[in-house]
């Protein structure tokens, strides 16, 4: 009788997926990284501080979520005068604004990989977001590497004198690489 209602109560009830677990980032091996244009010329950059709280199942993508913290201080590029520059008034402004902000609550499968929407905030502008990533998932290890395009201007970034993207490219890649486990 027991094994009866069981069965029963299963039947009836809406089926709850798990949550995916939250992922733990090895940030000495992650990397949040850019590629902008300076007069024509590809540069790269990246944040050497971020903060990403992740859970992501490709079995759960209805439950998955992501959130990313990211320290404007902490630009880093090849040249120590576009870093203070990057970090200041028009761009960053890294003082007043300290923290980027990327949340992402819908993913969904996409060709070989997957696809996250959300939104990113960077100084007071907060713009719709997709972020396309591919997974390896081994035994002990994940690895995600992932790409977005941004537009600096549409996020009033480098206004005023730098606004021309002949001086600076309008477009801006987002590469992010994630080592970690769950």
């Amino acid at each position: 009788m027991k094994v009866a209602l069981l069965i029963l109560a299963l039947a009836v009830s809406p089926l709850v997926a798990a949550e995916p677990a939250r992922w733990n980032i090895d940030y000495s091996s992650s990397r949040i990284a850019f590629t902008a244009e300076q007069a024509e010329a590809p540069f790269d950059g990246s944040f050497k501080t971020f903060e990403a709280d992740v859970y992501f199942d490709p079995a759960a993508l209805a439950e998955s979520r992501a959130d990313v913290q990211i320290d404007t201080a902490s630009v880093a590029t090849s040249d120590k005068e576009r870093d203070g520059i990057l970090r200041g008034a028009g761009w960053f402004e890294s003082e007043q604004f300290p923290r980027a902000h990327f949340v992402a609550k819908t993913f969904a499968k996409a060709g070989d990989g997957y696809e996250a929407r959300g939104e990113l905030t960077i100084r007071s502008v907060t713009l719709p977001v997709v972020f396309r990533f591919t997974l390896k998932d081994a035994v002990g290890r994940i690895e995600l590497k992932g790409e977005a395009e941004l537009d600096r201007l549409a996020f009033q970034m480098g206004l005023g004198d730098w606004a021309d993207p002949k001086w600076i490219g309008k477009t801006v890649q987002v590469h992010v690489t994630l080592i970690g486990s769950r």
